[in-house]
């Protein structure tokens, strides 16, 4: 059989080889391993030197004659010699290979230095050998070595018996104490309490040169106390003559917690990239393997004689590729020039698809003729997998597995980039939101929450086409990009569909639910911008929901109006805000029987720059959907406390003053300290204020809601249940609710003369109230026929036009002096 490298050997024109001229060698390994930059020496089963490669000869300054047949051991300090005699009969007797591990090294002058020792075993011509791979590592004690760790990212520290004797600024970023305080501190309590034996161990290993894995995951806390996962790679060194750690560390916090799910993955992959092997291959200019290692062999499933003489084209690569494979080989061989670094997939015996990142080199015997090629591959196959896993997170939702929304505003992009090159071509945006879905959340929990998007986006998947693309954008909102429609019928068809189909009711495990989603639509037009689109398809979905919840509303001008008015709005009023642009009038609220003033309503106005005072209807809800809710009602609250505080100083009139409560403001947490604060700051008396909240907020949410009543009920408050009627009190409910006052809605008082059945609901309210010990008040009255029949059903209190429109704070001190004498 021939044997492997016999076509390096240079012919005569009669085909009989012709010696070279120096002394090559026949084996593959010595060929690969005299252009290696690393130092390679091979061994016998005794651990004699039988090779010496010209990188280990410069490195340790003998010559091959001089150490050819000594035992490996020479080339250690005596007190090394034992220790490495015993990791070399392991490597023989595993047949296999050993960790990477940093020794102490001997020159031929006795001159000590740190290396790095990877051990290998094998069988050649029927016989045992060790192979070890040098490497000369790098020192701490030079300027060099300083210069360069200050500009890495990466934390460098360097320890001796624990301490750290260096640290670079990275180090000092990453850890959070300042360099001098890390300089003198125990190396190994920088990690986390449970992780402290793990590394001191591991550094004391690396610092004295025993075998330790050189890199792993850590976590260490900062100075300031927060947790930070990094990647430390740990090896031995001398520092100013003495043997040290050196550890690299490099911040991947944000990675693991970017990956989430992907972290075990990570880690298999990280140890698989730790541990990879080289593939070392060699092909003549045919294409034909002429050398091929162990690895490769493992690799493909072939043994050496299957391997060795075969076509590598025909073998490795799937048959589509393998012609154009070939013939592109052949003419970069024959023009003497190889792309030096290139990715190719390569089939095994059992069909396996691996992935191989290859470096490669034009062989050439002596004379320069190319004999062939020689490659050095990696196994990238796991690696490319886990990054096409990262870049597919990337661009998809976690939960639901849909487009997110990056990848949809770039689909977007390049279908309104279609539309406004091609005429007649129309693409149309569904912007969808999921009706009271908070509901689910709050009433049936966050898992169930999440399987009905998860079924959502299943319902919406099988409703449109096969190119159409469905997103998630966050939260319970979806949104469906229809390409290339005829108009908007399309559109609104594609929307009723979606509409049947969320009408079934979804499956929750224990629970049954329906759920509708309220769909805003936008047509493509002359519309240029993704931004533009969406926007149009949001205004569209809000206006809807507005109207109707569970319908859909296709998008015209004057939404992008309202949109644009509610902004303007929005602005101003936080403007308001600043600048405490506001102001409270006042509305009398008069014992029906004598028309004496029983107390007061404070009711917010905005003083705005061009439009005068604005009625709290028009911006009250605003104020609640930005929070701005919080510092208006505040405001509201200690104004009304002075003002009833002034009333009582300069007019001696001590009558109690009411304040309305907003849904958010009786939801705050620290609702009671900032009711307490305004009282104790004005020096009103807790049951001179009146706190008016309306019955659907209070039925919104009915146990939560009689706790806080008690609490503020416990400040000596009294409590005003507003528009009563409205809310759908559960009567159970209102028995318990600690209120004071109800006050009869507007709506049942403006019918009272006409109608038989207005007058029976009042009286019942009426009724109501005195059972219960609590005053009843009727707002809205506005005409002596509302008073008279109200006085007639026993109503005590009222409180509308009829008796004063509201006031400013002037008006009303007046009001009451004029009253008051």
């Amino acid at each position: 059989m021939a044997r492997p490298f016999d076509f390096l050997r240079r012919r005569d024109p009669a085909g009989a080889p012709v010696p070279e001229p120096t002394t090559s060698t026949d084996d593959a390994f010595e060929v690969l391993a005299e252009v290696a930059g690393d130092a390679v020496v091979r061994m016998d089963e005794q651990g004699r030197i039988a090779y010496l490669n010209p990188a280990a000869r410069r490195l340790f300054a003998f010559d091959q004659g001089e150490v050819k047949g000594r035992p490996f051991t020479t080339l250690f300090p005596e007190r090394l010699r034992a220790t490495q005699e015993e990791a070399l009969r392991a490597a023989l007797a595993t047949r296999g290979a050993r960790d990477v591990a940093s020794v102490s090294a001997r020159t031929r002058d006795g001159r000590e230095m740190e290396v790095e020792m990877h051990l290998r075993a094998g069988t050649r011509r029927g016989a045992a050998f060790v192979s070890a791979v040098f490497r000369e590592a790098a020192t701490a004690s030079s300027d060099h070595f300083h210069a360069l760790a200050e500009t890495l990212t990466a934390a460098v520290m360097i320890y001796q018996d624990d301490v750290i004797r260096y640290a670079n600024h990275a180090a000092s970023v990453i850890t959070g104490y300042p360099r001098e305080e890390l300089v003198g501190a125990c190396f190994w309590e920088l990690a986390h309490a449970d992780q402290r034996e793990m590394v001191r161990q591991r550094g004391q290993a690396r610092q004295a040169g025993r075998p330790t894995l050189p890199r792993y995951e850590a976590r260490l806390l900062t100075r300031q106390g927060e947790e930070r996962w990094v990647d430390l790679t740990a090896t031995s060194i001398l520092y100013e003559g003495r043997p040290a750690g050196l550890a690299a560390a490099v911040d991947i916090t944000e990675a693991r917690l970017a990956e989430g799910a992907m972290r075990e993955s990570d880690r298999r992959m990280r140890h698989i990239l730790e541990n990879v092997q080289l593939i070392a291959l060699t092909l003549d200019v045919e294409g034909a393997v002429t050398f091929a290692n162990e690895y490769v062999l493992e690799l493909m499933g072939y043994t050496e004689e299957e391997l060795v003489g075969q076509d590598w084209f025909e073998l490795a690569l799937a048959p589509e590729r393998r012609e154009v494979a070939r013939r592109a080989f052949r003419a970069e061989t024959a023009a003497g020039v190889v792309a030096p670094h290139q990715e190719t997939p390569i089939v095994t015996r059992d069909g396996d698809q691996r992935l191989v990142s290859w470096n490669n080199t034009v062989l050439r015997a002596v004379n320069g003729d190319v004999l062939g090629v020689a490659a050095l591959g990696v196994d990238v196959t796991e690696r490319r997998r886990v990054e096409e896993r990262l870049v597919y997170d990337a661009f998809h939702d976690a939960l639901t597995g849909l487009p997110n929304r990056a990848l949809f505003v770039d689909r977007l992009g390049s279908a309104l980039a279609r539309s406004l090159r091609r005429p007649n071509y129309l693409i149309a945006v569904l912007f969808l939101d999921v009706d009271r879905f908070k509901t689910v959340n709050d009433s049936l929990g966050h898992r169930a929450g999440d399987q009905l998007l998860i079924q959502m986006s299943r319902v919406l998947s099988a409703v449109v086409r096969p190119g159409d693309t469905v997103a998630r954008m966050g939260g319970d909102e979806f949104t469906v990009l229809l390409d290339d429609i005829a108009g908007t019928e399309d559109a609104t068809t594609v929307a009723q569909r979606i509409q049947d189909a969320l009408a079934q009711p979804f499956d929750l495990g224990s629970h049954e639910v329906f759920a509708t989603a309220s769909i805003g639509i936008s047509l493509s037009g002359t519309i240029q911008q993704p931004e533009e689109l969406l926007r149009n398809a949001d205004a569209a979905m809000y206006q809807a929901k507005a109207e109707a919840r569970g319908s859909f509303q296709v998008f015209d001008t004057s939404m992008h109006a309202r949109a644009v008015s509610l902004l303007q709005t929005e602005n101003e009023l936080r403007r308001a805000v600043e600048n405490q642009a506001f102001l409270l009038h006042f509305q009398p609220i008069v014992e029906l029987a004598t028309g004496r003033v029983s107390g007061l309503e404070a009711l917010v106005r905005w003083e705005h720059s061009r439009r005068g005072l604005v009625s709290p209807l028009e911006f009250i809800h605003l104020a609640e959907d930005t929070g701005l809710i919080f510092d208006i009602g505040q405001f509201a609250l200690e104004d009304a406390c002075r003002a009833q505080r002034g009333w009582r100083e300069e007019l001696g009139v001590d009558l109690p003053v009411s304040v309305n409560l907003s849904a958010k403001q009786f939801a705050q947490k620290d609702l009671l300290e900032r009711i307490s604060g305004a009282l104790r700051v004005t020096g009103v008396p807790p049951h001179r204020l009146k706190l008016e909240i309306t019955e659907s907020v209070l039925m919104n949410n009915a146990e939560a809601a009689i706790i806080t009543l008690r609490r503020l009920k416990e400040l000596g408050l009294h409590v005003c249940i507003d528009d009563f009627g409205t809310g759908y009190s559960s009567l159970s409910y209102l028995l318990r609710l600690p209120a004071d006052t109800l006050k009869i809605d507007r709506s049942f008082v403006v019918g009272l003369e006409d109608e038989t059945r207005n007058a029976q609901l009042v009286g019942t309210i009426v009724s109501l109230g005195a059972s219960l010990g609590m005053e009843v008040v009727a707002e809205g009255v506005e005409t002596e026929g509302q008073r008279g029949r109200l006085a007639e059903l026993a109503c005590p209190y009222g409180q509308g036009y009829h008796f004063s429109r509201p006031m400013d704070l002037e008006r009303t001190t007046a009001y009451l002096r004029a009253r008051a004498t």
